[in-house]
């Protein structure tokens, strides 16, 4: 008997499973994208994570860890410092340094340089990496990684309740227009951002591993995400439709990464009330079943989908079995296949305490 595990994402309830963005709302969240693909956080939601007490802690310990914020008047200070004493506007005093001494007419090694001027040795590692890729970074701005970096901070302030949604949206989407502007395509913001953070990596010494970390994040985000996107989706609505979102589908997009999670979204109401399936094939591997996640695209735990449990696929005429669905929302049905047809429900929709809780 060969079995495989059928996968069932199902509207019962006429909800979406899209969050509730606006089009230019998703298109100024999806400048995180790096840094977004690197957590392993929502790709369209202001919060990053479910907020449980569990993620606060966490966001709240990477906050402090990595960028000294206890507290909301630090994140809003850091907000400010970034954007205008960021690593852009470092970059922009070592090349103004580094022309200086060109119009000098005068030559001096890195060590003469060392010994001469009274430089930190982060300020100095990012002298010596500038020179050595000159071809790269003298024609640079690295301003993507500040600003891509501070709407970053404000989706994990309102993570963790330093900022209202009022306040992270204000501030994001200010950031967001600034930078489409600046840049002509997602490919050039891009790869902006993805030098800045080399630039930093390259203070303490670790822009080796970090290009090799960002790199292949950067090339899935042009082909399968970004690609998606129109990079001059009007930020600036007009007041007749300030609620108007942008309408958009996507069924059981496997990521990149093959990692076995099925993802679908849609904000479609053609789609709402509608059942969907997805066939996940048996690998092959001899086992009758095998783990498979369902990536809801909500941060509402409310909106529903369903699981349908291994079944019967052998090649005989006289098919019959059982299906088993679940839902998030703890209810259960059974329905038995005879032949070709369902049959009617010998257990109707139960309402289950118990699933719900193990779920």
């Amino acid at each position: 008997m060969k079995k495989n595990l059928l996968l069932f994402l199902i509207f019962l309830f006429g909800l979406p499973l899209f969050a509730e963005l606006t089009k230019e709302q998703f298109w100024a969240i999806s400048l995180t994208g790096i840094m977004t693909e690197r957590n392993n956080s929502s790709r369209n939601t202001l919060n990053v994570d479910e907020i449980t007490d569990k993620s606060i802690y966490n966001w709240l310990d990477i906050l402090g860890r990595d960028w000294d914020i206890y507290s909301r008047e630090d994140l809003l200070n850091t907000l400010e410092n970034v954007e205008n004493n960021g690593h852009a506007s470092a970059l922009r005093d070592i090349k103004t340094f580094i022309e200086d001494l060109t119009k000098q007419g005068r030559n001096f090694t890195m060590f003469d340089i060392y010994n001469r001027y009274q430089f930190s040795q982060r300020y100095y590692n990012y002298l010596k990496f500038t020179v050595s890729n000159w071809d790269i970074f003298g024609s640079r701005t690295i301003l993507a990684w500040d600003l891509g970096r501070n709407i970053s901070l404000c989706r994990w302030g309102y993570q963790v309740g330093f900022l209202t949604e009022e306040e992270a949206w204000e501030k994001i989407m200010y950031y967001a227009k600034k930078l489409q502007l600046f840049y002509n395509s997602w490919e050039e913001y891009g790869h902006d951002y993805y030098m800045g953070r080399i630039f930093w990596a390259s203070g303490f010494g670790d822009e080796i591993r970090y290009a090799l970390e960002t790199d292949p994040i950067y090339k899935k985000l042009l082909t399968a995400f970004w690609n998606k996107i129109n990079w001059y989706t009007n930020l600036n609505p007009s007041a007749q439709n300030p609620n108007e979102t942008a309408v958009n589908t996507i069924r059981y997009q496997k990521p990149a990464d093959n990692d076995g999670v099925m993802q679908f979204f849609t904000n479609d109401s053609q789609h709402f009330n509608k059942f969907y399936y997805h066939t996940m094939v048996n690998p092959g591997d001899d086992s009758n079943i095998f783990q498979c996640n369902v990536k809801k695209m909500s941060g509402n735990e409310g909106y529903a989908f369903g699981i349908m449990f291994c079944f019967d696929n052998s090649e005989s005429g006289n098919i019959s079995y059982y299906r088993l669905f679940m839902t998030i929302e703890g209810i259960f049905t059974v329905q038995k296949m005879i032949g070709s047809k369902w049959a009617d429900p010998p257990i109707g929709w139960k309402n289950s305490p118990h699933i719900k809780k193990r779920l």
